[in-house]
């Protein structure tokens, strides 16, 4: 089902944007789109009003065929041609909890944007929400690789890419980013490179198992 939401979203996109955005908010809708209780927007970290304009920017077919009072989750697997039992006030997100957090996270994002527009406010957005998920980022954002994930910080937050110059995980990137601006040092290690830790920070982030969906042009 998460593959036919994909397909859905892109199959409607709007030419005029940029395929490679509409690729990575179609990846995130539609992961999201799979989680049984939570709403999508908070699930985002966007507002109503955000996404709402998201999908009428980049998904202009799906605004438009779409209730503004029907739940979004609903409505996405309905148009792939399943079902879905909405649960969205079910349960407290965690995103609610850690504000302060996200906040900090989409801050030292947007202070290295490539440009100011809203398509990179809400890439941001997105990206400090998913980096309170339990996996690597790029799964918790429903990415197909880690790749997925270095592209869309290339395009729109240029300083971060090029500034991981060892390659470091992302979401531990982002951290120790915060920590450098705190001055908090938490890591015991005098460098990376004599770090009993090394490979949680620098090791690999394959995940077998992991539903790809391709990539469509």
């Amino acid at each position: 089902m998460k593959t036919a939401i994909y397909d859905i979203l892109m199959s409607g996109r709007n030419p005029d944007e940029a395929f490679s955005d509409a690729r990575f908010f179609a990846l995130c809708i539609s992961h999201r789109a799979m989680a049984r209780k939570g709403n999508i927007s908070v699930a985002l970290g966007l507002e109503i009003r955000q996404l709402s304009h998201l999908f009428s920017r980049y998904f202009p077919r799906i605004a438009a065929s779409r209730s503004t009072a029907q739940c979004t989750k609903v409505y996405l697997h309905s148009a792939a041609g399943g079902t879905f039992l909405c649960q969205c006030l079910g349960k407290k997100n965690k995103a609610s909890a850690r504000n302060e957090e996200t906040g900090d996270l989409v801050k030292l994002l947007l202070d290295q944007r490539a440009s100011v527009n809203q398509a990179t406010e809400w890439v941001a957005a997105i990206l400090a929400t998913g980096c309170l998920g339990d996996d690597h980022l790029w799964q918790d954002l429903g990415l197909t690789n880690r790749e997925d994930l270095s592209d869309v910080i290339k395009r729109h937050f240029p300083g971060l890419y090029f500034k991981n110059t060892g390659n470091m995980k992302w979401k531990k990137f982002f951290y120790k980013q915060l920590c450098d601006q705190a001055e908090v040092r938490l890591c015991q290690a005098p460098s990376c490179n004599v770090c009993n830790d090394y490979a949680q920070c620098f090791g690999p982030e394959d995940a077998s198992g992991w539903n790809l969906l391709a990539a469509q042009g």
